[in-house]
């Protein structure tokens, strides 16, 4: 079962939200996670052995396969674009579709924070202590880029349609040192992260409106024509956008 929480509203700017997965009726579950633009950190609470696994995973460009124990709880904050980029120096570009255990990445969390972690019961509760402690943090953060969170929201207002080129005129930047800023941030390119947002945004268009043509879909959510919407949902998610439609 999956759910999602909302953080503390002083976390707004960096989290989007903290999501939880866990009791799957005694069977191991599996399933895809789609590309969305984000950086996550997933604790991995195995119930059996009373122990926890911390890593962080980075932007993705395609679909990730995964598989859960019955005994696994999983517990995610899932920071917003260059939002973990207030509690780190390190380029995110680093993680980009990879998972890497959280332990050997520049300290995110102290040890304070893994110790008492263990000793909370309930998903409110771990919620609760996550919060405090990442506002806790708020007076060290360091300052997000701002041409780059700009850039990000120009680039989700356009639903993934406007150009790297125009994007980097909007905020100043000349396109070559905006990109490398971008993918440091980002941890894709502009262009990608741009596709990435466009899927989205046409995934969202299937599922809402489940009679409209593939076509039609596909030209009001800035593809050239269909088959490029196509190529898109089996890059980001195995699938083709019939399958996701339902």
């Amino acid at each position: 079962m999956y759910k999602e929480y909302q953080p503390n509203a002083l976390l707004f700017p960096y989290i989007e939200t903290y999501w939880t997965s866990d009791n799957f009726g005694g069977e191991e579950i599996s399933g895809r996670i789609l590309p969305d633009g984000c950086v996550d950190i997933i604790f991995t609470f195995d119930k059996t052995e009373q122990s926890f696994f911390t890593s962080i995973i980075g932007t993705m460009t395609s679909f990730l396969e995964v598989n859960y124990p019955q005994t696994v709880q999983i517990f995610g904050i899932r920071f917003r674009p260059a939002g973990i980029t207030a509690f780190t120096k390190v380029c995110v570009a680093e993680f980009t579709d990879l998972e890497v255990d959280l332990s050997l990445v520049e300290t995110l969390l102290d040890k304070s924070f893994y110790e008492t972690l263990p000793q909370k019961q309930t998903v409110k509760e771990i919620v609760t202590h996550i919060d405090n402690y990442l506002i806790n943090r708020i007076p060290y953060l360091y300052s997000c880029d701002k041409q780059i969170v700009r850039a990000v929201d120009l680039i989700c207002l356009a639903n993934g349609q406007a150009s790297p080129a125009k994007i980097a005129s909007d905020v100043c930047l000349c396109q070559r040192h905006f990109e490398r800023k971008f993918k440091a941030a980002i941890g894709v390119s502009p262009k990608m992260f741009a596709k990435v947002v466009r899927f989205k945004n046409a995934l969202q268009c299937l599922r809402i409106r489940p009679n409209q043509d593939i076509l039609s879909v596909a030209l009001n959510c800035g593809y050239y024509d269909h088959t490029h919407l196509i190529k898109d949902f089996r890059m980001f998610s195995g699938d083709t956008p019939s399958d996701l439609r339902c």
